[in-house]
Order: structure tokens, then C-alpha cells, then sequence
């Protein structure tokens, strides 16, 4: 169902934005944000809360053990799966919105782009019972522990980059919420760690 619901909020943000510029504003334009541009904002958005959540499941689990944080984890592989999907349209998106920018030519930031969508695709195929299985628990835990962590840095750099050039404050608010997960999260392993050793 989560998966599901990714595929729908993916599809109404691309409905969202063909249908808020004006109609004078072409589809391609870049300023005033048209289309093309504006569904790359708000993928990425959309894409980002899947990530955010993925992530943080089980440490929010730890501090607030509640029904929406257990569900939160139960469902943490379809909110993994959510984040690709997202991540996947914000691609589409992409590609048509450089593809038609006068001017634009591919260089090096591109082959670190691509890397982490290489990381989504792989932590996507992995995503189920059988690869678990195929690679033992352990491994599997760690390949997608360090996907993330990889993906969560990506968006950090990306958040970073735009508050600086944009001062939006909604990039403040991002790059404060990675912040906050990440510290949480080695928060709570180093607790767990403390606990093993009692």
C-alpha cells in the first residue's frame, strides 16, 4: 500500500505542476519556472520525505515506541521502495528539463548523479525476502544501511548547495532535519552498543 501510494502522490505532484503556471509560461521555461522545473522541485521533494522516513524508522521506533513508529518500520522496505519511485519520476524530470535547456552540456556532475541512482536501483532490486535470504541478514542490513547513508548525503550536499544559492528556507529546514536524523540515529546505536557491553 505504501508502495502504491508513492506511484500516487508521484503522479498527482506531476499533474500539480503541469497545471499551476500560467498559461502563457511555457512548459521548458526555467524563469519563470514552467513545468519541467517545477515537477523537478517537488519530486525531489516528495522523494526526499520517503527517504527521510526510511531512514528514520527505527530510530524514531527507539525514541517514540508507538503504533505509527512500529508501522513506520513494519513498512520500512515499501517506504525504501516509495523513495525510488519518487526518485525515478524526479529522473524523468530531470532529463526533459536539461534535455531542452539552451546551453547545456553533460559533464562530471552528471557521473555522480548517475552513481546515486546506481544506489537506488541496487537497494530497489534488493528490497525483498529473497535477496535477504540470497545474501544472509548481515549483509544484506549492511549493503542497505550504507545505501542510505550514501543517498542521505547526496540529498544533504544537494539541500546544502540550494540553501546557499537560493537562501530558501525550506532547504534550512532539510539540511537541519538530516542533521537531526543522522545524529539520532548514532545516538541510538551507540546506546545499544553501551547496553551490549553492560
Amino acid at each position: 500500500m505504501v508502495w502504491i501510494g508513492s506511484v500516487l502522490l508521484s503522479a498527482l505532484v506531476m499533474l500539480v505542476t503541469y497545471l499551476a503556471p500560467a498559461a502563457e509560461i511555457a512548459v521548458t521555461s526555467d524563469s519563470p519556472p514552467g513545468f519541467l522545473l517545477l515537477w523537478t522541485r517537488y519530486s525531489a521533494h516528495l522523494a526526499f520525505v520517503f527517504l527521510l522516513l526510511a531512514f528514520s524508522a527505527s530510530t524514531l521506533k527507539a525514541f517514540a515506541n508507538s503504533a505509527q513508529t512500529r508501522g513506520w518500520v513494519k513498512y520500512r522496505r515499501q517506504l525504501g521502495l516509495g523513495f525510488a519511485t519518487a526518485h525515478t519520476f524526479h529522473l524523468v524530470a530531470l532529463i526533459l528539463f536539461l534535455s531542452n535547456l539552451e546551453g547545456y552540456s553533460v559533464d562530471t556532475s552528471v557521473a555522480v548523479a548517475g552513481f546515486g541512482y546506481v544506489v537506488t536501483a541496487l537497494l530497489s532490486v534488493t528490497s525483498n525476502d529473497y535477496s535477504i535470504n540470497r545474501l544472509g541478514p548481515a549483509k544484506w542490513k549492511q549493503l542497505h544501511s550504507v545505501g542510505i547513508s550514501i543517498l542521505m548525503l547526496y540529498f544533504f550536499v544537494a539541500f546544502s548547495g540550494r540553501l546557499l544559492t537560493d537562501f530558501a528556507p525550506i532547504y534550512a529546514v532539510y539540511v537541519a532535519l538530516i542533521a537531526t536524523a543522522v545524529v539520532a540515529k548514532l545516538k541510538v546505536k551507540r546506546r545499544i552498543m553501551t547496553a551490549a557491553t553492560d
